[in-house]
């Protein structure tokens, strides 16, 4: 690096270490990190008190991904004109508040649906969608990297998540598991509010004085066939790998291994995924991004089919392959919404790439678990996913190629 560049890149962290720390701990308690997550210590338990069977359980979290879907446009522009730390803070506080009353009241399976939409309205503030926002304006040329090191929060929520609410359950039942959870999103909350508004003031008197930031509006960027390409990119990613990370946890049961066993084994995926979101910026930054998006497709597909054809024995190894595309999926779409479609909209329209991965992330494990209890085995489901993610990586191959003879 050259002594130029390396100024460069230093100026670009100076005076924003904060503000990515913050980002980080705010997205290790984001709402659809910690629901998500979750979801897989709360099947068996939920099975055990109502009688509900997993692919039942498994709707909250596409009911949770479909309102995310819904409103995650329209609070990326809420984000674009209010700014991260406000948008941010008070979607953590609401969605915290809403799972208190959901542990406390819920009965009935429909109830379940209902407060875990409820939460997806509340908490959709909360994710990517806006708390990636002031990250992607404060950095250029390690805008990878930055975003890698903020999602390591999000990859960490597939660590301590699954842990700590197995542990708890385990200890004091079920509905401390969600008042874990409703508590970590209460102490983020001050900590995004603090942590994101000395940048966002600095980022405005910034725009005020200098050149306003180049790039097309919504509209404008739905009119291209990159938005398309990144659109279905998106949500097929998210429909291989979404059913994987809610059902590794009753997937390893099956397979013989203990709870406890099964729980620690599956939260491993959050310690790949946050090395793969550090590897993944940096190499965003120096290689071009449709070779990184191929080969971290590839190798989450081999994950998947190691554990569909070797079952426990190859857990260990898959966990960390799928990992390594979990933790690569939200930076690979930041960037790209970034780089292909500039500023001005970053929001608006990683809100709806964000959206679509979150509706197809939300969707797989539904469909994993109707498998499941149709055909009595992961089998059909394992296979699903392998085809949908090779389906992916075409796509990706396609836009890199479309990319390069377009001189992005």
């Amino acid at each position: 690096m050259s002594e130029t560049a390396g100024t460069i890149v230093r100026s670009e962290f100076e005076g924003r270490k904060l503000l990515l720390l913050c980002a980080a701990l705010g997205l290790t308690a984001s709402m659809n990190a910690t629901m998500v997550y979750g979801l897989g210590s709360f099947m068996v338990p939920l099975n055990s008190a109502f009688g509900w069977s997993r692919g039942d359980v498994s709707l909250a979290s596409t009911i949770l991904t479909l309102g995310v879907f819904l409103f995650g446009p329209v609070v990326g522009r809420l984000g674009d004109r209010f700014g991260a730390a406000a948008v941010g803070s008070i979607s953590l506080v609401s969605y915290a508040a809403m799972v208190v009353v959901m542990s406390l009241t819920v009965q009935t399976l429909p109830g379940l649906w209902i407060f875990y939409f409820m939460i997806a309205l509340c908490g959709v503030g909360s994710t990517p969608i806006v708390l990636l926002r002031p990250i992607a304006a404060g950095f250029d040329k390690q805008r990878g990297l930055a975003l890698g090191i903020a999602l390591t929060g999000a990859g960490l929520s597939g660590f301590w998540v699954p842990n700590v609410v197995t542990a708890v359950i385990a200890n004091y039942g079920w509905q401390a598991g969600y008042w874990a959870v409703a508590a970590a999103a209460m102490l983020a909350a001050p900590i995004v509010w603090f942590g994101f508004r000395p940048s966002e003031k600095r980022d405005e008197l910034a725009n005020i004085s200098g050149t306003p930031k180049t790039g097309m509006t919504f509209r404008e960027a739905c009119n291209t066939r990159a938005f398309a390409m990144v659109s279905v990119l998106a949500f097929s990613m998210a429909l291989g790998i979404g059913g994987m990370v809610v059902h590794l946890n009753p997937l390893f049961q099956d397979y013989g291994a203990s709870a406890a066993t099964a729980a620690g084994l599956a939260s491993l995926i959050g310690i790949s995924s946050t090395f793969s979101r550090l590897l993944t910026g940096f190499s965003l930054d120096r290689f071009p991004v449709g070779l990184v998006t191929v080969l971290v497709i590839c190798l989450g597909t081999l994950g998947i089919a190691l554990i569909w054809l070797g079952g426990l024995r190859f857990g260990l190894p898959g966990v960390i392959l799928i990992g390594l595309l979990l933790g690569a999926e939200l930076d690979l779409l930041a960037y790209l919404t970034s780089r292909l479609f500039g500023q001005p909209a970053f929001g608006a329209i990683y809100g709806w790439t964000y959206s679509l991965f979150s509706f197809g992330f939300g969707l797989g494990p539904l469909l994993m678990g109707h498998l499941h209890d149709q055909f009595g085995s992961y089998d059909i489901a394992l296979l699903a996913n392998v085809s949908l993610l090779l389906g992916s990586a075409a796509v990706a191959f396609g836009l890199s190629a479309r990319s390069q003879m377009e001189g992005r």
